[in-house]
């Protein structure tokens, strides 16, 4: 009897060690031959999986993006600054692991540029992080724990927006220069931001 195959997990493995190819050595080492050398699959099998250089990017890419969010336990089990500030300190590169997913996005972002569906990709999960953190502001405010100037809705947009551009903004910092990119800098920056948002 032929033995059952699980491409779910097939798929899973191969990314496994995609993304760390990429983040150690970027997008020019996604070639098929790279990649069968990485995972031990055959290039016949590597394109059943991912037709294409777009296709393997892209999973890099949701791979890093739901470890992050697996990691963070991003099911509202932490209320207002405690689980804002625990996905904040999952995106930002603050050791080895979060730094190599941070060269990970950064290459998937170059492609996105003149991609349109990397972008949609990225444009969609970077709202999903934008609505999680809303509703973290909302828990705080509604356990009075926001600023005044931070209550309303208009306010609370800009403050994810800022917020999503420093975490974004320092895994170009990691990708680019480790001294800016120093985790006890990134975490005073989160901790200064957070100072200014919540009263506790």
């Amino acid at each position: 009897m032929p033995r059952r195959v699980d491409h779910d997990q097939r798929r899973h493995e191969i990314i496994g060690s995609v993304w760390l190819l990429i983040a150690d050595e970027g997008l020019d080492a996604v070639t098929t031959r790279r990649i069968a050398d990485a995972t031990g699959f055959s290039n016949g099998l590597l394109r059943y999986y991912f037709p294409g250089k777009d296709a393997v990017v892209t999973a890099a890419f949701e791979y890093v993006y739901a470890a992050t969010n697996e990691r963070a336990g991003t099911d509202g089990r932490e209320r207002g600054r405690a689980g804002l500030e625990r996905l904040a300190e999952e995106i930002l590169p603050l050791d080895a692991v979060r730094r190599a997913e941070a060269r990970v996005v950064t290459a998937f972002w170059q492609r996105a540029v003149t991609r349109q569906d990397e972008a949609e990709i990225f444009a969609e999960r970077m709202s999903q992080w934008h609505d999680y953190f809303l509703d973290r502001l909302d828990e705080a405010a509604q356990d009075g724990d926001l600023w005044d100037g931070t209550v309303s809705d208009e306010a609370k947009s800009a403050v994810v927006d800022e917020l999503l551009t420093m975490l974004t903004g320092a895994q170009v910092w990691a990708a680019l220069n480790q001294d800016q990119a120093a985790p006890d800098r990134l975490r005073a920056q989160l901790t200064s931001f957070g100072n200014r948002v919540f009263t506790s």
